[in-house]
């Protein structure tokens, strides 16, 4: 997908729930349903066929034979999307599942395309459907996977082998959580203004807004300080730099 999709950021922060269509609908678990769930669970097997793209998996497609360079997102999940464990989809997507759904190639006119089709109810799920829900997902969780697109069999052949010998490097390495040093953090932190009680109710999207938010705050005094202090040279800062108040782009 060349363009981000853009989405009701003020909804999102109020958890409220995202009709994709008909039949999908995204809800926003709270930072406790993580926890309950198994958070490296949920990050390592619920979200990855959601939040990745061909780059995240060059290893694994160059060694099946396919070019990370020349398939698409939607193509890469219509293969991931089986490794989603039965019903652990429940916490975004409620009672709707993806089980029972097959790759098929639906012809319009001249034109096919990849669905994923569920024959049982006579179900689809679009290219369009994929890039709504994906991109929702990114951006109610804050990841955004990198692409790398490279040209030339060589320097392809150069970059797996440098990510076969990282893989190698790490491959023992444990799993550390992704929330605890935030919640940690977070609840340590004086400008933090909820308790851990209220994690039942806090959803992920507004947690990692008030991460984001407490470093752009912490940033931004930091700056005034200095600018006051004669320690920081403001002619050449953009001054939008000490607003905490700020846009955080997503």
């Amino acid at each position: 997908m060349s363009e981000k999709l853009k989405f009701d950021m003020t909804q999102m922060y109020d958890r409220q729930p995202f009709k994709v269509n008909d039949d999908i609908t995204i809800y926003q678990p709270s930072v406790r349903d993580i926890i309950r769930f198994g958070e490296i669970k949920f990050y390592n097997q619920v979200l990855i066929p959601f939040v990745t793209n061909p780059t995240s998996h060059r290893v694994m497609l160059w060694d099946k034979g396919i070019d990370w360079n020349k398939i698409s997102d939607f193509e890469l999940f219509t293969s991931l999307y089986k490794t989603l464990p039965p019903g652990s989809t429940q916490l975004i997507f409620g009672n709707f599942t993806f089980e029972g759904y097959e790759p098929y190639v639906s012809k319009l006119g001249d034109k096919e395309s990849i669905v994923l089709w569920n024959q049982s109810t006579d179900k689809l799920i679009t290219e369009d459907d994929y890039n709504i829900f994906s991109q929702y997902i990114r951006t109610l969780f804050n990841i955004f996977p990198k692409r790398e697109r490279i040209i030339g069999k060589d320097i392809k052949e150069d970059v797996i082998k440098e990510d076969r010998i990282a893989q190698k490097l790490h491959e023992n390495d444990e799993e550390k959580p992704f929330l605890l040093p935030l919640i940690s953090a977070c609840m340590n932190h004086p400008g933090f203004k909820y308790k851990y009680e209220d994690l039942d109710s806090l959803g992920i999207f507004c947690f990692m807004d008030s991460v984001e938010r407490l470093q752009v705050y912490e940033s931004s005094i930091a700056l005034l300080h200095g600018a006051y202090g004669g320690f920081v040279d403001t002619s050449k800062m953009d001054r939008t730099e000490m607003n905490f108040m700020r846009s955080i782009d997503k």
